[in-house]
Parts: C-alpha cells; sequence; structure tokens
C-alpha cells in the first residue's frame, strides 16, 4: 500500500505549498480535495487544472483519488428539492469530468444526507437514483466511484459497510466500489474486517484517528483510534491501494506539515508501505 497527502490539510495555504511539502516528504501519491481555494469546478476550471497539472507533472506526482467538496457546499444528491438533487448530479458529473483532465480514474462519492422532514427510505432512494446516473457516466469514461461512508454526525444514510453494501447491491454498476474511512468505521463499531467480509473489493482508504465520540478527523496518536491494528488487517487482506490522511481540525490547518510529517513518520515506522 502507499500514503497519501490530501490538500484539505492545507486548505489555508496556497495549493503549491501543499505540493511542496509532499515533496519534502517524500510523497508521490495526493488526494486532491476539489474545494476553494484550490479548485473549484465552476471558478476558472481549465485555467486551474492546467497549472495543477504543470505543479504534479514538476514533481513526478501521481492523483490517486479526486474528492469533491460535498459536505459543505450546497450540493446533496439525496435532497428531497428535485432541483437542488439535479443540480447536486451535475456538480458530480462535472467533477468527474474534471478529474479525468487530470489524469485520474477514481472519485470518491458520499450518499448526501437526507431531509428530517421525509422518510430514510425516500431519501435513500434520492441518493440511489443520483449515485446511478452518477454511475452511468462513469461506467462510460472508465471511472471508479469510490463510495465513502459519512459518520452519524454528518449523514442519516451511509454511515457503516452494510450500507455502502446495500448502496452498491442496489445500483449493481461495476464503476461503484466500497471503501473505509477509520472514523466513521470507529464510531459505527467496526473493523476493517467488517468491510472486507462483506465488500467484493475495497478500493480507497482513509487513515484518520478519532476521539471515538465525534467525527473529528485526528492526526495519528492524537485519539485513541486502534490506527495500527487497521493498517495490519489491511496487509493481511493484501490492500495495495492508496491509504489518505484525511486530516482536518483548525490546529493542524494552522501548521499542516507538521501535522502530516509526524503521522508519516508513525507509519513508516511500521514497515508496510510499497517501495
Amino acid at each position: 500500500m502507499k500514503i497519501a497527502g490530501m490538500n484539505i490539510t492545507y486548505r489555508h495555504f496556497p495549493f503549491r505549498d501543499f505540493l511542496d511539502s509532499m515533496a519534502r516528504l517524500g510523497v508521490e501519491d495526493i488526494e486532491l480535495w476539489a474545494g476553494e481555494p484550490h479548485l473549484y469546478v465552476y471558478r476558472n476550471v481549465l485555467g486551474n487544472i492546467r497549472q495543477i497539472r504543470k505543479e504534479l507533472q514538476s514533481r513526478n506526482m501521481n492523483i490517486a483519488c479526486y474528492t469533491p467538496e460535498q459536505c459543505v457546499y450546497p450540493y446533496n444528491i439525496a435532497a428531497s428539492d428535485p432541483c437542488l438533487r439535479q443540480k447536486s448530479i451535475d456538480y458530480f458529473i462535472d467533477n468527474l469530468y474534471a478529474a479525468l483532465e487530470l489524469g485520474t480514474d477514481m472519485m470518491l462519492m458520499t450518499s448526501g444526507i437526507g431531509d428530517f422532514s421525509v422518510p430514510q427510505e425516500e431519501s435513500w432512494k434520492y441518493a440511489s437514483d443520483s449515485l446511478d446516473q452518477i454511475s452511468q457516466v462513469a461506467e462510460k469514461e472508465g471511472v471508479t466511484l469510490t463510495l465513502e461512508p459519512l459518520t452519524r454526525f454528518e449523514s442519516n444514510l451511509i454511515t457503516d459497510a452494510k450500507g455502502i453494501k446495500s448502496m452498491i447491491d442496489g445500483i449493481r454498476s461495476p464503476s461503484l466500489k466500497g471503501m473505509i474511512d477509520t472514523v466513521a468505521m470507529q464510531l459505527a463499531g467496526e473493523t476493517p474486517e467488517d468491510y472486507f467480509s462483506v465488500l467484493p473489493e475495497i478500493c480507497h482508504f482513509h487513515l484518520i484517528d478519532g476521539d471515538g465520540l465525534s467525527d473529528a478527523h485526528l492526526g495519528l496518536d492524537d485519539g485513541v483510534l486502534r490506527w495500527r491494528e487497521c493498517l495490519t488487517s489491511l496487509q493481511s487482506y493484501r490492500y495495495e491501494g492508496i491509504c489518505t490522511l484525511e486530516i482536518m481540525g483548525f490546529e493542524y490547518y494552522r501548521n499542516p506539515h507538521e501535522a502530516l510529517m509526524r503521522s508519516i513518520r508513525k507509519i513508516r515506522e511500521l514497515g508496510v508501505l510499497s517501495s
């Protein structure tokens, strides 16, 4: 497996600073968070894509996964409002094409959040229909959609391994696959084995520490999550994909290089990464 940095931790720094930091840390793979001020699909997207490609090429770096912002911006594929839902579907399809222009064939998706004024089953159907439409485009373009579980503080739809399996089974698209986020996993009382036992393939992995009480995405050993055991489990299942450090929080935003450096050093000490 390989480690990847994520520019969401550097959201208050220029994108170039993030890449320079990754280069100093010896990280060649990144997960590109597509959000302001680094890249937003509806602001100067062609110019920004061109600049990002140039910056990546000059450092021999690779985008392992493209992750559009979908928890803060006004896009929600499970929304009851049909206009908002269609706007959200269009947003993700536009991002899918941006991902292709950047040379990556993996894009992260979530279920969105259902309106609390309607039955959960209705919101599930909206999310499923939306993901089905996006998956059809992904199939045509050769893009893998990696479906991330959110925490119970972020969504009332997909928050665990069984939810991912249910959505994938319902849509039946070869482009839609499952992934693990360790904080969502921790809060659902799960382990990596719960994911590997019900999903045919795990194509992506978010590695962060958690406090077990909130959706805090902490640097490694800043919480109580047994992340070393998670990496051992991944090894036992011969996971060969990317492990992204999705570290978030104001203190980390102030000094992201230090936060990533500490966590990456701890992972490298385990000797689990590919050369």
